[in-house]
């Protein structure tokens, strides 16, 4: 008869071999799953699509001109103020309720700070905000600044301080004058923009803290601003609400 032979189960690794194997996979670690970037990411882009609803809605069914009235018709205790910026203003009171914007030039890609640790940069057809928590910017655009849709896109980010508005106006008549109406208080609000390019503007704003359960879910505020854009003639050019 010849010879059988039987398969016989592996030898166990030696100690020596175990111990480098474990560490091995100690050091094969998966990185952390990003998972408070994408909500906050994916929460940007349903406000932007739901503001720009509403911002539609607003072109069709109300009437955009008109001029504000401040000082006339107004109760006692609507005022007018600054806008807390690096950019130098010139002091507006309610009888010079009419000044325009002070306008700043920047570079594409110089950066524009905003307050509460964030900043946003402008390009041709973008606009950049930098959150706090975000490794880098994240652009919002290309916007359409030859045949305008929505005229106005606006992201808003929510702090304990208070609320972070960012947005960019792209429509056909250069814009002159920004402000911010809330509790029957408007702030001048700053227009940035880039070289040669007077109808595609931009502007921020902090406006007043929102309730712990709205910044939590991030909704839309219930008592947001409203940003108004005002042209030479001081004609109302464009209107969004936060």
């Amino acid at each position: 008869m010849s010879d059988m032979k039987t398969d016989l189960p592996p030898e166990p690794p030696k100690p020596d071999l175990r111990r480098m194997l474990d560490e091995a996979v100690a050091e094969c670690v998966p990185p952390a799953f990003p998972g408070e970037g994408i909500v906050r990411r994916a929460a940007a882009i349903r406000r932007r699509r739901r503001l720009a609803a509403v911002s539609v809605a607003a072109l069709l069914l109300i009437p955009v001109a008109g001029k504000l009235a401040l000082g006339q018709d107004a109760p006692s205790s609507h005022t007018v103020s600054i806008a807390r910026s690096p950019i130098p203003f010139s002091s507006v009171s309610a009888e010079t309720g009419d000044a325009p914007s002070p306008v700043r030039v920047v570079r594409p890609g110089e950066r524009i700070d905003v307050g509460l640790g964030m900043w946003y940069l402008l390009k041709e057809r973008e606009y950049c905000p930098k959150h706090p928590l975000d490794p880098r910017p994240t652009c919002v655009g290309p916007l359409d600044v030859a045949q305008p849709g929505v005229p106005m896109t606006l992201d808003w980010y929510p702090f304990p301080q208070g609320v972070v508005s960012v947005f960019a106006y792209t429509g056909k008549t250069p814009a002159t004058r920004i402000t911010m109406t809330q509790h029957g208080r408007t702030t001048l609000l700053p227009i940035v923009r880039l070289p040669g390019r007077p109808s595609f503007v931009s502007s921020y704003a902090i406006s007043a803290p929102v309730s712990d359960d709205e910044r939590k879910r991030l909704v839309r505020p219930t008592q947001g601003p409203v940003f108004r854009v005002y042209g030479a003639d001081g004609a109302e050019l464009a209107e969004m609400r936060q």
